[in-house]
């Protein structure tokens, strides 16, 4: 089509999805510029097995392709950069069929202009730039999969999922200096749990002791209160503590069920971001914390063995708080050794999110010293910084 340009890396534009029994596209998105493309397609992109529909067009170029083709059910458009925001919308108001849902993107982020669009001019939802992904997902994903959003059943901070496709693919590396990221440098109340109640090493990763406490109220979650969290957890900094624990492999015990609801609960009530290190084989708590996150996190290595793994995390249904698939990220990332990021992408039908270079030596000693890398410059905290934004902890994590 005369005047579409390719996003990066994206050569040809995928078949839009059209609704069942008609031939109108299901959704279609236009943006101005590639990061907030990224933020679409690593958020919204794996809810389109067959491509997300996305231009990167000005606004002008956006509102004359929309009138040489069929609406589709739904579309997103970008105002940025038009002095006359509310016009451009009546504008393209007059291009699109009666009934088409509308998301707007742009620049203002004054709360009447938002009124403006939403009880005005009927848009069903308006987020200004710079994008978060997490935000996105709650507002934006319902109504471009053709649903409506609904309200959260359980208000509190947010529990991220990090799994690894098989073992050793660096699941605690990453969480850890996920966690410390976001509670050390933004500075929002943060929690590292570990899972694995036997084998785990986030405590040994963050470098503090592990605690009796969480088998303690596994045992009786009907016990599970804030002072108790106070006394299990330990403090890394002033704002990031560690819940871990590490019982002898002699001793058998169960949890009760529901105590992983329990604990849940109680962590996103007192802290802003749960980030949970989940073993490679969800059993027991972890299967209940896995099934209670309201974000996956899916780490693959360049592996045909990883890979095929990777297959079987996907295919597990998703949690009641889940509203898409897993973000799957690749870690141990080197351009001349293993499965290349097009590869991977095409067998397991989604997108990677960030690339995570490979920093095994580096890695390795700073889990013996409990240290993090994330404070240091390069391409690893880079990539720590893209997941931190994806999760929805931005604020404050620029790259260095």
């Amino acid at each position: 089509m005369t005047g579409l340009k390719s996003l990066p890396g994206e050569p040809v534009y995928a078949t839009p999805v059209a609704l069942p029994g008609t031939g109108r596209p299901g959704f279609m998105g236009f943006v101005r510029d590639a990061e907030t493309a990224h933020v679409l397609r690593a958020s919204l992109g794996p809810e389109f097995p067959a491509g997300l529909t996305l231009h990167q067009l000005p606004f002008r170029q956006s509102i004359e392709l929309l009138g040489r083709i069929e609406t589709p059910r739904t579309i997103l458009i970008d105002i940025s950069g038009e002095d006359q925001p509310l016009s451009a919308i009546l504008q393209l108001e007059t291009m699109v069929d009666p009934g088409t849902r509308v998301l707007v993107i742009g620049e203002n982020r004054s709360v009447s202009f938002y009124r403006s669009l939403t009880r005005n001019l009927g848009v069903k939802e308006y987020l200004p730039k710079p994008l978060d992904a997490t935000v996105v997902l709650r507002e934006f994903l319902p109504w471009a999969i053709g649903a409506e959003p609904v309200a959260e059943p359980v208000r509190g901070g947010s529990m991220i999922a990090l799994c690894g496709a098989c073992g050793g693919v660096g699941v605690t590396t990453i969480a850890t200096n996920l966690a410390w990221l976001i509670g050390g440098e933004t500075r929002r109340h943060t929690i590292l749990l570990d899972a694995d109640l036997h084998c785990g090493s986030a405590a040994l990763a963050a470098n503090v002791p592990p605690s009796t406490g969480l088998r303690n109220a596994l045992e009786a979650p009907d016990r599970i209160d804030p002072l108790l969290i106070e006394r299990a957890a330990h403090p890394v900094t002033e704002r990031l503590h560690v819940l871990a624990a590490e019982e002898p492999l002699t001793e058998k015990w169960t949890h009760r069920p529901g105590g992983g609801g329990a604990l849940s609960a109680a962590l996103r009530l007192r802290y802003n971001f749960v980030v949970a290190d989940i073993p490679t084989r969800p059993l027991g708590f972890a299967a209940e914390i896995l099934a209670l996150a309201q974000q996956r996190i899916l780490i693959v290595e360049p592996a045909a063995h990883s890979v095929r793994l990777a297959k079987h995390w996907m295919a597990l249904p998703a949690g009641a708080m889940q509203t898409r698939r897993p973000v799957v990220i690749l870690n141990k990332y080197q351009r001349k050794r293993g499965m290349s990021p097009k590869q991977i992408e095409a067998e397991l039908g989604t997108e990677l999110a960030v690339l995570v270079p490979d920093i095994a030596g580096a890695a390795t000693r700073a889990a013996d010293l409990g240290e993090t890398l994330v404070g240091q410059k390069g391409k690893f905290r880079d990539a720590i910084v893209k997941l931190a934004q994806l999760v929805g902890a931005a604020a404050g994590t620029g790259a260095t």
